[in-house]
């Protein structure tokens, strides 16, 4: 029962999400595009328990995942316009794919499933923090 309770524990945010600048959104808006195409292929592996085909999205999606953090507060440094809890985030997302793609080598589908819940879950809160509601 705890895990359940802590699964379904909405993000901290209450109000609107933090408001990122336009080089920030640009920065983000193709990454984004190609990574809503490797999550949907990740979810139709998940679901027909294709297990190499989730190591590899997985894999993908960890090496994805490497903005870097900026050096300086230089403002030639694009990454500087990115939060330093957005690069949080990418460093939870990064861990939970390659947890997933260690349990998909494990070709067991609970760990797997348990695994994928951890990303969703990073997905979902880091979109709460940053993405605008439609």
């Amino acid at each position: 029962m705890a895990q359940l309770n802590q699964a379904i524990t909405p993000p901290e945010r209450v109000g609107p999400p933090e408001p990122l600048s336009p080089t920030a959104r640009a920065i983000l808006k193709d990454r984004m595009a190609s990574h809503a195409q490797e999550m949907s292929g990740l979810v139709s592996a998940i679901m027909l328990l294709q297990y190499s085909d989730v190591v590899t999205r997985a894999d993908r999606i960890a090496a994805d995942v490497n903005l870097s953090r900026p050096i300086t507060n230089d403002a030639t440094e694009l990454n500087a316009s990115l939060p330093e809890k957005f690069f949080v985030r990418q460093d939870e997302l990064k861990a939970a794919a390659h947890a997933l793609a260690n349990a998909g080598r494990t070709a067991n589908p609970y760990l797997v499933a348990e695994a994928y819940g951890k990303l969703s879950e990073n997905c979902v809160r880091c979109h709460a923090d940053y993405r605008p509601s439609n």
